[in-house]
């Protein structure tokens, strides 16, 4: 079996290398002067209310997560956005997005809540952004076609409609999983060898048990009106950017923008370096024929106000409650190590 420390210490060395390369990609693309020159023009009052938007999204982000752990039981608003707050903070200071296993186990550990339950929250909520960016993706193309650049626009309304057909396929796969869950696991695990058969159905059944915040039709819609809630203010806040910018794109074609951007943040790379930098700009470039200077830059301005604001709330809450990021990485690790290994 390969040394574990050795095979993390690859994967970081890979990841920082990716975010290396595409960061050397992106940035020469177009001449710095005039990208400097394009930052140092921005509006602060447009600059300071995308910031306080961004903040604002990160809120109810933390809101929604409470909402789907209701099925767990309860959480404190506090905990729930300084754990959410120190969770994007991990994932931009630590390797291999920590922050995904940071956050749920922190609010476990603060409130007393299962692990189990709040791990498997982490499901439902990628689920809801997953199928939120797409329904946005596909109004905000089908709604922008005359702001999108025509060479752009057929490719655009196909990757719309497949991004359609994708929200049904997941919607028709949950149901199916909620409401045939047994017959499900026990299939999955006649599959697999019988040695893993017991770890599989612990596996099935915590995975499951986070899509029970969408078991009743209710909660369901509640959920997915607050996921608009969440993604609007963050689409919103690219359009309050654009204005620092001395642009204005209207907000649909945001739409399109933020399923590219947060394609570029699926990149494995620590705070999503480099690969949110290259779509963010091809985003604005590419499809919406910004010049490519004001595209690097806003890339650059976005991304800092995407991460760090809320990494400094987050290692502030770290401090408060005494964890550290040095202990919030070991709640990873925890996590990560192998049954039976102490």
């Amino acid at each position: 079996m390969p040394d574990r420390p050795a095979t993390h210490r690859w994967k970081v060395a890979a990841s920082a290398a990716l975010a290396v390369g595409l960061l050397g990609y992106f940035l020469a693309r177009a001449p710095l002067d005039d990208v400097v020159a394009a930052i140092a023009r921005l509006d602060a009052g447009w600059l300071a209310a995308a910031v306080a938007v961004a903040l604002v999204s990160y809120v109810l982000r933390s809101y929604r997560w409470g909402l789907i752990l209701s099925t767990v039981g309860p959480a404190p608003g506090r905990e729930l956005f300084g754990c959410t707050a120190a969770g994007f903070a991990s994932s931009t200071i630590l390797p291999a997005r920590a922050g995904e296993l940071v956050r749920p186990l922190l609010l476990s550990a603060r409130t007393g809540l299962p692990a189990a339950g709040t791990l498997s929250s982490i499901v439902t909520e990628r689920l809801l952004d997953l199928a939120t960016v797409l329904v946005l993706f596909a109004a905000g193309v089908w709604v922008s076609r005359d702001r999108i650049a025509p060479q752009a626009l057929a490719g655009l309304e196909r990757a719309a409609l497949l991004a359609g057909v994708a929200v049904l396929a997941l919607a028709t796969l949950v149901v199916t999983l909620l409401l045939l869950r047994e017959r499900v696991v026990a299939r999955v695990c006649r599959l697999v060898p019988a040695r893993f058969a017991d770890r599989t159905r612990r596996f099935l059944d915590h995975l499951l048990d986070g899509l029970a915040a969408l078991a009743s039709v209710r909660r369901a819609a509640i959920l997915a009106v607050w996921s608009l809630l969440v993604w609007l203010p963050a689409c919103w806040q690219v359009e309050l950017l654009a204005r620092a910018f001395g642009l204005s794109f209207g907000l649909t074609p945001t739409f399109v923008m933020m399923a590219v951007m947060v394609t570029g943040l699926a990149v494995p790379t620590p705070g999503g370096v480099g690969g949110f930098h290259a779509a963010t700009q091809f985003a604005l470039a590419g499809l919406f024929a910004v010049p490519l200077p004001t595209a690097t830059a806003f890339a650059l301005v976005h991304h800092a106000i995407c991460f760090f604001p809320i990494t400094i709330v987050g290692l502030a809450y770290l401090a408060w409650t005494g964890v550290g990021i040095g202990a919030a990485s070991r709640l990873d690790a925890a996590v990560a190590k192998p049954p039976g290994q102490g």
